[in-house]
Order: structure tokens, then C-alpha cells, then sequence
């Protein structure tokens, strides 16, 4: 796979690739660009989290010339490769596109073209590895440029285009009042599970997605609890690249309880908020953040990681229920836990975990005033 050429100025000199389009995602943290060159014309997937923008995927979109028969090293070793006639079902060159532009999925991980007639090409969110960079409708089975774009993956690919299409609509146009409405349900959603909200604070000040944190004090107890909305708005990344059916887990808010009302839930999930779409990854149940002493000293000198599950130890408040286009909203609690603990979590899974510290009567409610029991 080669990198995307330097952009150029306009028009562009003989053999040189012309910039057709570029986007970048809604949570600046991935780049789509279509070039095309002399030949053929590509799309490009670029990662904006490190020090430079560096290439994800590229797949083929087209041949603008006969193909070549047969492989073809560039002499320019900066060109892509080209589309050999077996691989694409317009040998002789592909028809122009009617109005090309670009939808980002609404994980914001991977991308499609599309013109009028429907889907031209697409880079999923596990495009880049293990031989497969993207889908394209013009190719002809499957080659390390592209594969076709057919059958039941056809038809799943259009559906998600489709979706994702609607959702940034819906979020993002200027009539849109999706925040509005994200906001109000997930804080409406806690002050009737926990009580009215003591304090409410903007979580991302001028960043996207909006968050918004909230602490709420169960009853007349001893107990605040800080929880997240806003990370429900949107689908995680990565999901669907481990789970078959994304739907039930792909959305979440984080919640924290604390024994006395201090700063140290609105900072902690502030920061653990930023990881599904500034990281393009997900959090779920069973994940672990963290894994030596002191990672989260706010937490203790003794929590070595946070463990995130809808099913910590001790009586918690049951936050299910809410729903966000048409998928459930999970509350993942933040839980901390010490060395020994973590150890147990990676050797033996999370649900055994969990269970002996139920055993030993853990609560979910991180206490301040003493320091956190160890793992026997």
C-alpha cells in the first residue's frame, strides 16, 4: 500500500494526481481523500491522531485508461499500483462518477464514496490488513486493490452507507437539534434513576462529541455518583470488528460513585470519555484501563487499573433502560482495582474477577476515607 501523494497546486501537471476530494471526520481523527492520477484513481484513509497524518488503507475506485493484462511495477515508485483487466468489470475504462461524495460511517473509523447511482467505493474500519484495504464497485472478485462489491455484502454496506448517511444528517445539520435532545434524555434518564443532578458540567468544552457530566447523590446516603451523557450519541468504533452483532454494546455512558461529592469523577470520566472516538476503539464489559500502582493515584495508591463493567460489586443503582436509535445505552461502571485484582482480571476473565470480589464484599462505591482492600 503506498501513501497518499503530496497534495499540488491547481491544475495539475502531466502525470501528476489530481485532489478530487478530501474529508475528514467529524472527531478530526481520520482523513478520506480521492485522487485521481493519469490512470487510475484511488481512495485514501489517513490516521490524524499522530505526529503526521500517516495512511490507514487505500482502495481502487477506477480505471480512467485501458487496464494492463498483466501486473505493472509503476516507473514513478511514489504511483499506485494499477488495476489489472481481470480485476475490474470495465477493462477498457470505467464509467465517470455522477456527483461523487463522501459519508463517514457513524463510528468515524471508515468511510465510503458515493455518487448518485449508490455506493462507489468503501474503506471499513478493519480495512488495511491481512490483504483486504476496501471495497469498490467496479472491481471483479478480489485483488490486494480492492474487492468486489456484491451480494449480501453489497446490501449490508448500503444499509450502513444509508444509516450513517442519516445520522450525521441528523446530527450535525443546521437545523439539527440532536445535542439538545441527547442531552435532555440522558439527564431527564438520571435525575428519574438517581435523583435530581447536584451539579452539571460541560465535558469536552469545544471538542466533538459534546459531553456532558453530572452528579447525582443516591437519596440521603453517603454515595454521589458521576455519570456520563453524550457518549451514547454515537456508535463506539471498532465494535463491529470484534462483535457479531454490534448493536447491544456499541453504545455506553461511564458512571462512577464516590463517597463524598470531590472533583474526582468529573475528571476521571472526562478523561476515559475521550478513548472510544479520540482513539478510534470502544470501551466495554470487562475492559481494562491502566495496570500498574498508581495509575489512578485520585483512586489510591494501591488501584493499579479501572475495570469497566454494568456489574460491579455491592447493591448499585440499575441505570439500563434508555435507548438511542433503535440500540440500548449501557452504563459501564467504573470500578478500581488493585494489582492483585488486575492480575486475576487478565488471567481468569473479568466475570471471575468480579465474583470474588463480590465474595469478599467489594462495593462499587470508591471510598475516600480508607484505602482500598487488596485481593487475597
Amino acid at each position: 500500500m503506498v501513501a497518499p501523494p503530496e497534495p499540488r497546486g491547481s491544475p495539475p501537471e502531466p502525470n501528476v494526481p489530481e485532489l478530487l476530494l478530501q474529508d475528514t471526520n467529524p472527531y478530526r481523527t481520520r482523513r478520506a481523500s480521492l485522487w485521481r492520477g493519469t490512470d487510475d484513481s484511488y481512495l485514501y484513509l489517513e490516521d490524524l491522531t499522530g505526529i503526521a497524518p500517516s495512511t490507514i488503507s487505500a482502495v481502487w475506485v477506477a480505471n480512467a485508461t485501458p487496464a494492463p493484462d498483466r501486473a505493472m511495477v509503476p516507473t514513478d515508485p511514489s504511483a499506485p499500483a494499477r488495476m489489472m483487466a481481470r480485476g475490474t468489470r470495465f477493462p477498457s475504462g470505467c464509467p465517470p462518477l455522477d456527483g461523487p461524495r463522501i459519508i463517514w460511517f457513524e463510528e468515524g473509523d471508515g468511510v465510503a464514496l458515493v455518487d448518485r447511482a449508490g455506493v462507489v467505493a468503501a474503506i471499513p474500519g478493519w480495512a488495511g490488513r491481512d490483504g483486504f484495504y476496501g471495497y469498490s464497485r467496479w472491481a471483479l472478485g478480489r485483488s490486494p486493490l480492492a474487492w468486489e462489491l456484491s451480494g449480501a455484502v453489497e446490501a449490508s454496506l448500503v444499509d450502513k452507507v444509508r444509516r450513517s448517511d442519516d445520522y450525521w444528517h441528523w446530527r450535525l445539520a443546521p437545523a439539527a437539534r440532536a445535542w439538545d435532545e441527547i442531552c435532555s434524555d440522558g439527564l431527564d434518564h438520571l435525575t428519574r434513576t438517581l435523583g435530581p443532578s447536584e451539579d452539571v458540567r460541560d465535558g469536552a468544552p469545544g471538542r466533538f462529541p459534546e459531553l456532558a457530566l453530572s452528579r447525582h447523590r443516591a437519596g440521603t446516603t453517603d454515595v454521589w455518583i458521576t455519570a456520563t451523557t453524550g457518549l451514547s450519541g454515537a456508535r463506539m468504533p471498532a465494535v463491529e470488528q470484534v462483535v457479531e452483532d454490534p448493536g447491544p454494546v456499541s453504545r455506553v455512558e461511564l458512571a462512577i460513585a464516590r463517597d463524598q461529592p470531590d472533583e474526582v469523577g468529573f475528571q476521571l470520566l472526562a478523561s476515559l470519555a475521550t478513548i472510544p472516538f479520540g482513539r478510534s476503539t470502544w470501551l466495554g464489559e470487562g475492559h481494562t484501563i491502566g495496570g500498574r500502582p498508581g495509575s489512578f493515584p485520585a483512586l489510591g495508591e494501591d488501584c493499579a487499573a479501572v475495570l469497566l463493567t454494568t456489574r460491579p460489586p455491592g447493591r448499585y443503582p440499575d441505570l439500563s433502560g434508555p435507548e438511542r436509535r433503535g440500540d440500548p445505552i449501557r452504563y459501564l461502571w467504573v470500578v478500581g482495582i488493585d494489582t492483585a485484582t488486575f492480575g486475576l482480571v487478565r488471567a481468569r476473565g473479568s466475570a471471575v474477577a468480579l465474583a470474588h470480589m463480590a465474595e469478599r464484599g467489594d462495593s462499587f462505591v470508591h471510598r475516600t476515607r480508607h484505602a482500598m482492600a487488596s485481593a487475597t
